[in-house]
C-alpha cells in the first residue's frame, strides 16, 4: 500500500513539475473585448477575425477566395493534459507536420500554439492550432491557408488566433440554434455532442467516440452543391460514399440505394452489416437527403442491435426540419 501511495505521489509531483515548466515558458498576452470581436456560437470564445472572413456555420469562418478558414472544436478535460494529446507524433498521424510549438498565457489561461504544414489532395497548407482552456474546459481553434498565399494570410490567421478571449462564464448558444435546421433526439437514446464544422454528431453516451460497448453514433453533414442533382446523380452520391467505408461487407448485403422520404426531404438510403477492422460485426447506415442545392448525409454506425439502431437512426433523420 505504501509503495502504491508513493507512486501516486511521484506521478502527481511529476505532472506538477511539467506544468510549472510549461507555464514558466509561457508568453503572456492580455486581450480586451471590443466591438471588433466575433463570438463563436456554442462556445465560450470570442475572436478578432481577419478581413474577408465570413460565417460558414456555427463553428467555422472562411475566406472563400483565399481558400482559408478558422474553425473551433470543443475538447474534454483539463487544458494542460490536452497539450500532451497533441504531440508531434499524434499530429503527424493526423497528417500535420509540426514545425513549432509555443506556450502562452492569454488573459491568465494556459494556451499552446502549434504551427505546421499539412498536405490535402497533393496541396500544401500552412496550419496554426491554438489550444486554450482551464481545468474543466478546453477548446481547439484551427486556422489553415494554402502555402502559396502563406506570407500574409498565415500571419493574419496567427494574429487572429492569439486575439482569442476565453470566458468560462460566457452564456453559450444552444447547439440546435446555431444551425439552419433542427433535429429531435427524443426516443432515440442519442445525445448531441459539440459540433465540428458542418457536421453534427450524436452518440449513445454523449462522448466522441462513444465509450459504450455498442459505440453507437450518428452524424449529419450538411453540404452545399450550388446545383440541383438529377436522380441518377443522387444515387451516385449515395453509392460513392458507402463504398468508401472501411469494412468487409457480409455476402448477402444489399448496397443498392433505395428511395427514402422523410415527408419534408427525399433521397436514398443504404444499410448493411460487415466485419470492421476490429474484427467485430458493425452495422452501417447511410441516408442522403436532398433540399434544392444542398444535401444532408446521415451516417450511423453501431456494434449493437441492428433493428433497434435502424429504427433510431431513421427516427432522428425523419425529424430534420427547417
Amino acid at each position: 500500500m505504501n509503495r502504491i501511495f508513493l507512486v501516486i505521489l511521484f506521478v502527481i509531483a511529476s505532472l506538477a513539475a511539467v506544468c510549472q515548466g510549461i507555464n514558466s515558458k509561457a508568453i503572456e498576452i492580455t486581450n480586451i473585448d471590443s466591438k471588433d470581436y466575433t463570438t463563436f456560437e456554442t462556445t465560450k470564445l470570442k475572436i478578432k477575425l481577419p478581413k474577408g472572413f465570413t460565417r460558414r456555420n456555427a463553428t467555422t469562418y472562411e475566406h472563400t477566395l483565399a481558400e482559408s478558414y478558422i474553425s473551433v472544436q470543443a475538447l474534454e478535460g483539463d487544458v494542460n493534459r490536452n497539450f500532451y494529446t497533441f504531440d508531434k507524433k499524434s499530429m503527424f498521424q493526423a497528417g500535420i507536420v509540426v514545425m513549432k510549438e509555443t506556450f502562452f498565457k492569454i488573459n491568465g489561461f494556459d494556451a499552446m500554439m502549434i504551427d505546421g504544414d499539412q498536405y490535402i489532395n497533393e496541396k500544401e497548407f500552412a496550419v496554426s492550432i491554438l489550444i486554450i482552456g482551464n481545468c474543466t474546459q478546453t477548446y481547439l481553434i484551427m486556422g489553415s491557408t494554402p502555402k502559396p498565399v502563406q506570407n500574409n494570410m498565415n500571419i493574419e490567421i496567427t494574429n487572429s488566433l492569439l486575439s482569442i478571449i476565453f470566458d468560462p462564464k460566457m452564456e453559450t448558444t444552444p447547439i440546435q440554434d446555431a444551425f439552419s435546421y433542427s433535429v429531435d433526439t427524443s426516443g432515440t437514446g442519442l445525445i448531441e455532442c459539440p459540433p465540428m464544422g458542418d457536421t453534427r454528431t450524436f452518440t449513445d453516451d454523449g462522448n466522441i467516440p462513444s465509450k459504450t460497448n455498442d459505440m453507437t453514433s450518428l452524424t449529419i453533414h450538411e453540404a452545399h452543391s450550388g446545383i440541383q442533382f438529377t436522380e441518377a446523380q443522387k444515387k451516385d452520391i449515395c453509392n460513392h460514399r458507402i463504398k468508401l467505408y472501411p469494412i468487409t461487407w457480409e455476402e448477402n448485403s444489399n448496397l443498392e440505394p433505395q428511395k427514402y422520404s422523410t415527408g419534408k426531404l427525399s433521397g436514398y438510403e443504404i444499410y448493411a452489416s460487415g466485419i470492421s477492422k476490429f474484427l467485430k460485426t458493425e452495422f452501417v447506415y447511410q441516408l442522403v437527403l436532398f433540399d434544392n442545392d444542398r444535401y444532408f448525409v446521415v451516417t450511423g454506425i453501431s456494434y449493437g442491435d441492428e433493428k433497434k439502431c435502424l429504427e433510431n437512426f431513421r427516427k432522428l433523420a425523419n425529424s430534420i426540419d427547417f
